[in-house]
């Protein structure tokens, strides 16, 4: 099957206006990869042979690599140079990519994921085909990256966000099969199971000198959170800056005025202390406190977290 397909082939910092603006990409030139991640989901080998066929009608022809194994996708990335390089999958799937892009390589993604996070924040459409076509219009603009720093020196990039403690538990919780068979339903449902069952520990970070003690903290580059929910109330990916939402205990999620802006999609920042900051820092008060990039485990606290402006460029 492989190779049928390759045949195909801050207390508001920074909220200012846009500061990276959008230009029109010679994709021709680019020599565009796709790297797809298809062990994930359903139909998603069916989605990418439709996407890949109207990038052959419209005459490109791109190298189609599939990944293997976990972390393939950034060596996959790194290989591919500065090229076009289009993410086929979910946000975990972009996280690795973007952590192996040469400098001078572009972005593009055709959502194949479940939350679709960064499809979301750029406006891409949400059906594969849609945003294929919105890939040969050619139009790319710069954003901001968040970087997380672990206790040996060690640097992530992540496009969308990072989250330490309670979501971080849950996404190392949920099960594969689950996740497979329902999609974002399966976090729901281990998220009440965590918050039910497990006792969450305490964390600790330090924003320009300011200390907030928390069980769950978002630091996100842009608005949207675990696929429609809203943090913030508008997008951050150019702004230099990350949005930190503060939620000292799970309990508060559940509050009436919490939960129903969770349900209508509004932002939490407008019930749950939240701030934007260039730069900030994590410890662990208690027991160790996990950390998610993207929707993807990547250790334990302390962590440092900063905003790298202007770090991607990505069609949209």
């Amino acid at each position: 099957m492989k190779s049928s397909m390759r045949s195909m082939v801050r207390q508001r910092e920074s909220r200012g206006k846009p500061r990276f603006s959008a230009k029109r990409l010679s994709w021709e030139r680019m020599e565009p990869v796709i790297i797809a991640n298809l062990s994930s989901g359903t139909g998603r080998r069916d989605r990418l042979e439709r996407c890949i066929e109207i990038l052959h009608t419209a005459g490109a022809a791109p190298e189609i690599r599939e990944t293997e194994a976990p972390g393939h996708a950034t060596t996959l990335a790194r290989r591919a140079g500065a090229r076009l390089v289009i993410a086929a999958g979910g946000d975990g799937t972009i996280n690795e990519i973007v952590n192996g892009l040469s400098p001078g390589a572009t972005l593009g993604v055709l959502p194949l994921g479940t939350a679709n996070v960064l499809a979301r924040e750029l406006g891409i459409p949400l059906s594969p085909e849609a945003a294929c076509r919105r890939i040969l219009a050619g139009k790319s603009r710069k954003i901001d990256l968040g970087v997380a720093r672990n206790a040996e020196g060690r640097e992530r990039r992540f496009a969308c966000m990072a989250g330490l403690g309670f979501d971080a538990l849950v996404v190392r919780s949920v099960p594969p099969g689950l996740k497979r068979r329902l999609g974002a339903p399966a976090f729901v449902l281990t998220a009440l199971n965590v918050h039910f069952r497990s006792r969450l520990p305490l964390l600790e970070i330090n924003a320009g000198g300011r200390l907030h003690r928390a069980r769950f903290v978002i630091v996100a580059n842009g608005h949207f959170y675990g696929g429609s929910y809203r943090v913030a109330r508008e997008s951050l990916l150019d702004n230099g800056s990350l949005h930190v939402t503060v939620i000292e205990d799970t309990s508060t999620l559940l509050r009436p005025d919490v939960l129903i802006r969770i349900l209508v999609r509004r932002p939490l920042e407008d019930c749950l202390p939240a701030f934007t900051v260039r730069r900030l820092s994590a410890r662990s008060v208690e027991a160790p406190v996990p950390v998610q990039l993207d929707g993807e485990p990547w250790g334990e606290l302390p962590m440092r977290f900063r905003v790298e402006p202007g770090a991607l460029s990505v069609v949209c």
